[in-house]
């Protein structure tokens, strides 16, 4: 009991001063600033994102399907402006496996997946908190969307049947989240995106984000 109350409070201290840390390095950037927005010159970054997906259930032609809970992991790479403004590359992975599919009003349960490959260029808004009001806030909101190109592709088989298919859609998404620093140079995020591929396919998903700024 004495060795993990130590480990506990070894941990909490070196979590406090993690967060001590990013709120000196930051602090200059992030009060009563009027270019807290205006990044350096090489402010690139990279983000990794993973969380779960829900897909909606589709109808196409009386043909019906619902989805299980799946998982959605993304990596992009992006370069921030004045004012917030950020534009990045997206490249995300979804899946989801098969729960139920009717054909033509025969129920039958299946086995198999839906899943996209999705191709995405993203215009972000970091909502410029601690320029209203002169306020230091560690938490900043962000806003998005994107549009790109998606490839899909479903596999399911029993029931007397076994269907593959693949389409290419274009595709949309709006995104926001809330960031907050880790380090100077370092942020976590909670996100939320919708996303749309193609007319029928529409996909919610909530998952945590790690972004790693170059520029700083």
């Amino acid at each position: 009991m004495k060795k993990n109350i130590r480990y506990f409070l070894l941990s909490f201290l070196i979590l406090m001063t993690a967060n001590a840390h990013a709120e000196s390095c930051c602090a200059d950037d992030s009060c009563c600033n009027e270019d807290s927005f205006c990044p350096d010159e090489t402010n690139f970054y990279a983000k990794f994102f993973g969380g779960a997906n829900f897909l909606q259930s589709v109808t196409v032609t009386e043909n019906k399907s619902k989805y299980q809970t799946g998982y959605v992991v993304a990596g992009s790479v992006g370069y921030q402006w004045c004012y917030g403004l950020a534009l990045e590359g997206e490249y995300a992975y979804r899946r989801n496996a098969i729960r139920k599919i009717d054909f033509f009003g025969e129920g039958c349960s299946k086995h198999g997946h839906f899943q996209t490959s999705s191709y995405m260029a993203n215009l972000l808004w970091n909502v410029p908190l601690s320029s209203w009001e002169c306020t230091c806030w560690n938490i900043r909101p962000f806003i998005g969307a994107g549009i790109g190109y998606d490839f899909q592709q479903m596999h399911s088989s029993n029931c007397r049947i076994d269907f593959h298919q693949k389409w290419r859609h274009f595709s949309w998404q709006i995104m926001t989240g809330l960031a907050y620093p880790v380090f100077c140079n370092t942020e976590i995020t909670l996100e939320y995106k919708f996303h749309q591929g193609g007319s029928h396919f529409n996909n919610h998903a909530v998952g945590v984000g790690l972004v790693y700024k170059f520029g700083l």
